[in-house]
């Protein structure tokens, strides 16, 4: 279970770095999911990706952080199945239309909180 935690922490610092260098790719990203259903694929994820991090807490040096890492990821995955298709769809067109620059700063969050969990497992 560590081990896919830690790929976990790896795939969100990669991701961070990508989009922090190519803002475009984040935008290419948003757009993928949005088509379809295929944003119930991203809600799952982030409801296995939330249990998974609740499951390795005691594990870590961060309990506190890997918890709430765990239970806030885990209720956006439950937040996109109670939003419904459309909602979230509209909220991905909202972000898919902020700048570069608030792009830029979403993909530092993701490489800071990737790399947080990487050193607490």
């Amino acid at each position: 279970m560590l081990i896919l935690a830690r790929f976990v922490g790896i795939i969100m610092v990669g991701m961070g770095i990508t989009f922090l260098l190519s803002p475009n790719a984040l935008k290419q990203v948003i757009n993928f999911w949005g088509q379809g259903k295929r944003v119930y694929i991203a809600g799952i994820l982030r409801l296995l990706i939330g249990v998974l991090l609740l499951l390795i807490a005691s594990q870590c040096r961060f309990v506190g952080t890997v918890v709430t890492l765990g239970i806030l990821i885990f209720i956006g995955g439950i937040t996109i199945f109670v939003l419904g298709l459309e909602r979230i769809k509209s909220i991905l067109n909202w972000w898919n239309k902020r700048s570069l620059l608030v792009l830029r700063l979403m993909a530092l969050i993701a490489l800071a909180i990737g790399a947080l969990l990487l050193y607490s497992i």
